[in-house]
């Protein structure tokens, strides 16, 4: 009977209060000097947030919750849910070995919630290409711009973000492409800033993320080749 509550209350996306009761098991760890081990890490950093005893990832694209999901162990159920902007997916997570595993891996790096004002960059070795390409997946768009007078179509990647983590975002990209650090774009409100590429920086910024790498959302990959092509 106990398990058959249990199972319940997973499907639910809800903790179980007997299993809260015992021993949290074994914790779980992240390699986040590895690609995929940083990846995961930008995941968590950018589509995480935490309410009262349990972790909640939020986001339209099911890949990133089944990622985490799967390299956790995890056995809640995603939860599909529907707004006026569109369908969202959500996955709870409430096992304590799962919370106490992530509460190391993140506080070690000086993570800071969704809410939060200032939101930095991980402080530990982290593997850069790998964190920022999740981060880029996460939280950017990419478009063509029209420009000049005769409004010559442009390809555009913007990268949104929290001031703090977008001047070290530039730096770093500027570090490994050569490219020269963009100026910080305001946005709509005070706390979110952006970082334009635009035409050949744009592919520049792509190759670096992209040539090499051991995971990646093949959606938002397949989004930005259409608009450079």
């Amino acid at each position: 009977m106990a398990r058959i509550i249990a199972r319940k209350f997973r499907a639910a996306g809800c903790p179980d209060p007997q299993y809260r009761r015992t021993k949290p098991g074994p914790l779980f760890t992240l390699d986040i000097s590895t690609d995929t081990g940083a990846y995961i890490l930008g995941i968590l950093w950018g589509a995480l947030s935490k309410a009262e005893q349990q972790y909640i990832i939020r986001h339209k694209d099911i890949f990133f919750l089944s990622l985490v999901k799967r390299h956790f162990g995890i056995g809640t159920v995603i939860q599909k849910s529907y707004s006026p902007t569109g369908v969202q997916y959500r996955l709870k997570i409430s096992r304590s070995s799962h919370i106490s595993s992530i509460d190391a891996i993140l506080t070690s790096q000086g993570w800071a919630g969704r809410n939060n004002g200032e939101r930095p960059y991980p402080s530990g070795s982290v593997n850069d290409k790998g964190f920022i390409r999740a981060w880029v997946e996460l939280h950017s768009s990419a478009d063509i711009h029209r420009t000049g007078r005769k409004r010559t179509p442009i390809p555009r990647l913007r990268i949104y973000g929290n001031k703090i983590l977008i001047e070290e975002i530039n730096r770093i990209v500027s570090a490994n492409t050569n490219l020269k650090q963009r100026k910080i774009q305001k946005t709509s409100n005070e706390i979110t800033k952006a970082l334009y590429y635009t035409g050949k920086s744009f592919k520049t910024v792509f190759e670096w993320l992209y040539t090499v790498s051991e995971v990646c959302n093949p959606t938002s990959r397949g989004r930005m080749e259409d608009v450079l092509k």
